[in-house]
């Protein structure tokens, strides 16, 4: 039990997350918050109140089944984003390129990066005119389907950041209204889709969807995009397809990646 530092004093609060965290991450299964005390020394209500904060920053999850504590998605993603996000990109690219093939669309897989997005994989059409996509490229969050599904899913933290700032449209001028964007927002998670038409680019169209983790963890975004009139030539279509395509890689996603919803990769 380790109720002091190395100086004989008591455990600040950075030292308490660090002990919390590594007995979480060093555990095979979910502890109980009195499993936590027991290994770090930290009283339980102060243990349970520091559990509490670390789950509402998704640094930490909670098992409805077992009342027992895990590490979270956003502390795997912030501790391992790179690999997890290759993992990701071989996990999608197989229906992404199926996608492809059944809409004649460019295909983009993207993630929060800060307070903006970024495409981390994309896969398009052999047609000389479509819409072009790369790695690393940044995605308004303000402005059409891609970016709006990101920011809808997103931490409610960066959501704010983004909300607060100066919002002009990628395209026109004056300034993008906050209050309709949230109400937009909401219609997105509520319907689980959205799409946009030359939001962002002229003459472009897009539609896209939230991936998620087998504990409901918002993830990344998947969708889409391409001139608006293929987009939205058979849009019911489209959707239908990008949502088989979507949810068939959350199921690989739980079974690769989080071993079927039970653990995060590494424990």
């Amino acid at each position: 039990m380790a109720q002091e530092n190395g100086q004989g004093g008591k455990m600040d609060g950075a030292v308490k997350v660090t002990a919390i965290m590594e007995a979480l991450c060093s555990s095979p299964s979910p502890l109980t918050v009195r499993e936590v005390e027991e290994i770090t020394g930290i009283p339980r209500s102060t243990a349970h109140r520091f559990l509490l904060s670390l789950e509402e920053q998704q640094w930490a999850f909670r098992d409805p089944l077992t009342d027992g504590y895990r590490p979270g998605i956003r502390f795997f993603l912030l501790s391992g984003a790179s690999s997890f996000y290759d993992e990701l990109i071989r996990t999608a690219d197989p229906e992404m390129r199926e996608l492809v093939k059944a809409t004649g669309n460019t295909a983009i897989l993207s993630v929060t990066e800060g307070t903006a997005g970024l495409c981390i994989h994309s896969v398009e059409p052999l047609s000389s005119v479509k819409f072009t996509a790369h790695r690393g490229m940044s995605i308004p969050l303000h402005a059409g389907a891609t970016g709006k599904v990101l920011l809808a899913h997103c931490s409610p933290e960066i959501r704010s950041r983004v909300l607060a700032s100066p919002l002009r449209p990628p395209r026109g001028d004056g300034m993008v209204d906050r209050a309709e964007l949230e109400k937009e927002l909401e219609r997105i998670r509520e319907q689980g889709f959205a799409f946009s038409r030359e939001e962002w680019m002229p003459h472009a169209g897009d539609i896209s969807v939230p991936l998620f983790d087998g504990r409901g963890v918002f993830v990344a975004q998947m969708g889409v995009a391409g001139i608006a009139d293929s987009v939205f030539r058979d849009f019911d279509s489209n959707l239908r397809l990008l949502k088989e395509a979507a949810r068939n890689v959350e199921r690989k996603m739980d079974t690769h990646i989080f071993g079927g919803g039970n653990h995060v990769s590494g424990e």
